[in-house]
């Protein structure tokens, strides 16, 4: 018979030990491939995440023509597909929406990775689809066959009344949102439609062409390449900044270690299982020898076995890790929605030389054991017996019925030798070392996140661009001695009241008091009311000037928050641990006694006579004049607050209860700090503004379709004209012109008033506890809680906010005698959110997702996220690290106790079969190798149970006395 033969036989006879070495060798491959397989697909899953959200594309030329050859030719891109911008759409009221129609078909869904959440593309003329943010902004309710009407001008004629078309489909297909979500989103069709529709608008069209990356290309700076490509096309592109900016969650220090140490462990696991089965198998070796088999003939022997044990064993485990992985992949995929998982001919390549290194190593071993076996044979020691006295009457033995077991057992290890009972504790106590100091380095990794995880990853506001807000500060000048000059006639305005007049209004100066003084005041007359028989007070405004750009225009309220959609699209974002929600307020006045406009700085911010700008004048143009932050307060908040309020003004319950606010203030354009806002002081905030009385401005805006409260339409549409109330003068329900007349002829007093009240009275009146000036250490001390500074910033709590809203309603509701319904109702809206991310934001791509859907929605926003990921990132390296270490550490116990052990059985084997010959039962033999167990896993507690369990396995299936 063949040597091939005989190897093929004897494997039949040893099957069982076989599959044994061959399962350890698939585990092996398993893992090694796995390992490899985590670390390529973890930056697939990022960059799909990504690609999922903001599109699978690089460029975007925007161009009327045909598509740039040297775009479409580039060896970096693949060919674009096309999507057709046609119409700029507007609302009911002929306002323009920023959403534009168009035209695209399934290449460029598939290319965007857009998502038919129901129906499907236009089909027919009459058809059109749209995605919910497009949908929902133009009022429809989004039903599939719901009739949308398109409102567009010809020829993009936007300011030519006669240009104004409709048209109108029927929706067929609703999108998930992407022009919310994408960095140019608005720029991408949010209504399609056929080509053949689109073509009988009467409009200019630009085609849109999406360039995709080729996969191939891989770098770590894809704007350097993006900006080489712009620069040898020349011509109009976007970047998608969005997925390509973005940079990977990736540690190469441990996908190394994680390799190296899998690599190590499947070593050592192979090593041991074909070194054990080759020990079982020297018997058969020796037979074959003696038989006339010579070293060429025992070498081919051997190497056939080994063939045939690893390499089929390899490959299902090479299998199985891409099947599993498969699998796993698969089903992420399912349930993100989006593809990733792939197999590179690296995995493979990476994987098969894992093995082979395996094999090589484990062939050293056995030359070295076999070397070193032949050493040992090779020395015969021959020693000198000393007879021992027969005669030992008089001592009595120690071994004992009680200490039968624990006497042997210390015997037994005594026999070894002093270095091995030594060796193997040492060898446990450094076990134990290491994983006490990985776990510590892991706590003390998680302690650190969590003493950094206070702040906030990210946290911002609403900041709307689109503001109708106007800020007039109105206030009473004193006009002293003005009933002492004689009345005369004045056509030109030359005399000498009419100068003291004009004085008055160019010097600025407001008068200090109280509204129920002023309303005691108030008889025929309300701009300018008698004081005494000597002085005048005189009604005056300040029309803030927000296009010389030394201030920021209010755009923020408390009636207008974040929408049902926006919130439910941060639900769809993976990676968030929590969200706060809160609110900020920039369309409100502030007044207080000492009130100074100089001071304040309005003479360089707002001036008589301005000029327009086109940018901000540094900081000082970002700055809101009034904002208040309101907060839900905490009394870690507040510890930080005391250490700037006075001890005589701290008062945690009136902060919460909305009675104290914390006031920062900032410098005035001119360096100076204002001093006449100071802590005790009350801080009265005004109503926000109704079309009434002496607000004229106000109708005049909302007549012409300029809103800013989401009750101002209802409300002037109701009370215009109605008699109940006086809107100083009738207007035109569109266009803001006065029918005719100054207003009612004969105004109900109470009513003005309640008018004046609008104007001049407080809607709440908070305490001020503290006035800090903002610095960068304020900044510091505050970050996470203060998105942003206004010339004058209130921080406040939720209470206080709740306050002013029932407050407003309190007034409307008495001026009107109506109760605010419908339309008219409001109520309190978050507009401010603090977001806190998990771990799993590191690698969801969390932070890259979220701002770029805050800059999308309007939301000025602070960050955290580069401080706070150098803790995160350090975590998850420490726990992959150190975790791998822990598994790794206990897994090359269990192996070395394993061999230890299985050595331990073949050389004490007479032994256990002289005690069992004597009539030892074989329970109470494996129970005396079961306390040897015991008194040395003791010295490493950790993995005490399993090295415990593996012995007592291996003690009770191996057959210790055959």
């Amino acid at each position: 018979m063949s040597v091939f033969g005989i190897t093929l036989l004897s494997i039949k006879r040893r099957m069982p030990q076989i599959i044994k070495a061959a399962c350890t060798t698939l585990a092996a491959v398993f893992f090694v491939t796995a390992v490899l397989i985590f670390q390529e697909n973890m930056y697939q899953w990022q960059m799909s995440s990504n690609k999922s959200r903001f599109g699978d594309w690089f460029l975007c030329e925007v161009t009327s023509k045909e598509p740039n050859k040297s775009l479409s030719e580039h060896a970096y891109l693949n060919p674009p597909v096309k999507a057709v911008t046609c119409v700029d759409m507007f609302n009911q009221d002929w306002k323009m929406t920023g959403y534009i129609l168009g035209s695209f078909d399934e290449a460029f869904v598939k290319q965007g990775r857009l998502k038919l959440d129901e129906g499907h593309l236009p089909e027919n003329d009459d058809e059109i689809a749209m995605d919910w943010n497009t949908l929902l902004s133009l009022g429809y309710v989004g039903e599939i066959g719901e009739t949308i009407t398109i409102r567009y001008c010809e020829e993009n004629s936007v300011y030519n009344a006669s240009a104004r078309q409709e048209r109108q489909f029927r929706l067929c297909g609703i999108f998930a949102n992407y022009t919310s979500i994408w960095k140019y989103g608005r720029k991408m069709p949010g209504a399609v439609v056929t080509e053949n529709a689109l073509s009988v608008f009467n409009t200019k069209c630009r085609n849109s062409y999406l360039y995709s990356l080729k996969e191939s290309v891989r770098t770590s700076d894809y704007n350097t390449v993006y900006k080489k490509i712009k620069e040898d096309a020349k011509t109009e592109t976007e970047y998608n900044s969005a997925v390509y900016d973005y940079q990977p969650w990736s540690s190469e220090l441990v996908y190394a270690y994680m390799y190296i140490v899998v690599m190590v462990i499947g070593i050592l696991a192979l090593s041991y299982q074909l070194i054990e089965y080759r020990g079982r198998r020297q018997t058969a070796y020796q037979r074959f020898r003696r038989l006339g088999m010579d070293k060429s003939m025992m070498r081919k022997m051997y190497i056939t076995e080994n063939a045939l044990i690893i390499i089929p064993a390899g490959i299902v485990g090479l299998l199985l890790a891409l099947l599993t992985g498969f699998a796993i992949g698969k089903g992420l995929e399912i349930h993100n929605g989006f593809h990733f998982y792939k197999i590179t001919a690296g995995i493979i390549i990476k994987s098969v030389c894992s093995v082979i290194a395996a094999i090589v190593v484990e062939e050293l071993a056995g030359l070295i054991a076999n070397q070193w076996q032949k050493n040992k044979s090779g020395k015969v020691k021959s020693k000198n017996k000393k007879n021992v006295p027969a005669n030992m009457e008089g001592k009595q033995s120690r071994i004992k019925p009680y200490n039968l077991a624990s006497t042997i057992s210390q015997r037994l290890m005594q026999n070894d030798g002093v270095f091995m009972i030594a060796g193997l504790r040492i060898f446990a106590l450094c076990i134990c070392g290491i994983l006490v100091f990985s776990a510590v380095m892991i706590r003390k990794s998680y302690a650190d996140y969590k003493k950094n995880n206070e702040l906030p990853d990210i946290y911002g506001y609403l900041d709307p661009s689109d503001s109708e807000y106007e800020m007039t500060l109105y206030y009473y000048s004193y006009i002293k001695g003005y009933y002492n000059i004689p009345k005369q006639d004045d056509i030109y305005g030359i005399s000498e009241r009419s100068q003291l007049l004009n004085k008055a209004w160019k010097e600025r100066n407001r008068f200090n008091i109280s509204f129920d003084e002023l309303k005691g005041k108030m008889n025929n007359s309300f701009m300018r009311i008698k004081y005494n028989d000597e002085d005048l007070l005189q009604l005056e405004e300040i029309n803030i000037h927000y296009g010389r750009r030394y201030c920021k225009r209010g755009n923020t309220n408390l009636l207008s928050g974040f929408t049902s959609e926006f919130l439910e699209e941060l639900d769809n974002i993976g990676g968030i641990e929590s969200i706060s929600y809160s609110a900020y307020e920039s369309e409100r006045k502030w007044f207080w006694d000492n009130q100074d406009y100089h001071k304040m700085g309005l003479d360089m911010i707002s001036p008589d006579m301005s000029n327009s700008r086109d940018t901000p004048i540094t900081d000082y143009g970002y700055r809101y004049i009034f904002s208040t932050e309101y907060v839900n307060p905490t009394k870690e908040l507040y510890k930080k607050l005391e250490k700037y309020i006075d001890k005589e003004y701290r008062n945690y319950d009136d902060f919460v209860n909305g009675r104290q606010v914390v006031v920062f203030l900032q410098d005035a354009p001119d360096g100076s700090y204002d001093d006449t806002l100071k802590a005790g002081d009350t801080l009265n905030y005004n109503y926000y503004e109704l079309p009434v009385d002496a607000s004229f401005h106000v109708p005049m805006n909302i007549a012409g379709g300029r809103y800013v409260y989401p009750y101002d339409k209802a409300f002037f549409d109701k009370y215009n004209n109605s008699g109940k109330i006086d809107l100083h003068a009738h207007y035109y329900v569109s266009g803001g012109n006065m029918i005719g007349g100054t207003g009612t002829e004969n105004p109900v007093r109470e009513q003005v008033i309640d008018g004046y009240e609008v104007l001049f009275g407080a809607c709440v009146s908070p305490t001020v506890a503290a006035v800090i000036k903002v610095t960068d250490d304020i900044r510091e001390d505050f970050n996470g809680i203060m998105v942003d500074y206004g010339y004058y910033t209130a921080l406040a709590g939720m209470s206080l906010a709740e306050q002013a809203v029932d407050n407003q309603r309190n007034l409307m509701e008495r001026m009107t005698g109506d109760e605010m319904t419908g339309d008219l109702d409001f109520s309190l809206h978050y507009n401010q959110l603090s977001v806190q991310y998990d771990l799993s934001s590191a690698f969801s791509a969390t932070n890259n997702k979220l701002s770029v859907y805050f800059e999308n929605n309007d939301l000025a926003y602070g960050s955290n996220v580069d401080a706070k990921n150098i803790y995160r990132t350090q975590l998850i390296n420490n726990i992959l690290q150190y975790g791998i270490t822990i598994a790794a550490a206990v897994v090359i116990q269990l192996l070395i106790m394993a061999i230890i052990v299985r050595n331990r059985i073949e050389r004490r084997k007479e032994r256990y079969k002289l005690l069992h010959g004597l009539g030892m039962r074989r329970g109470t033999i494996v129970r005396i190798c079961m306390l040897e167990a015991l008194r040395e896993s003791v010295w490493c507690i950790f993995t005490m149970p399993l090295i415990l369990i593996m012995e007592l396995l291996m003690y009770t299936r191996k057959n210790l006395v055959e």
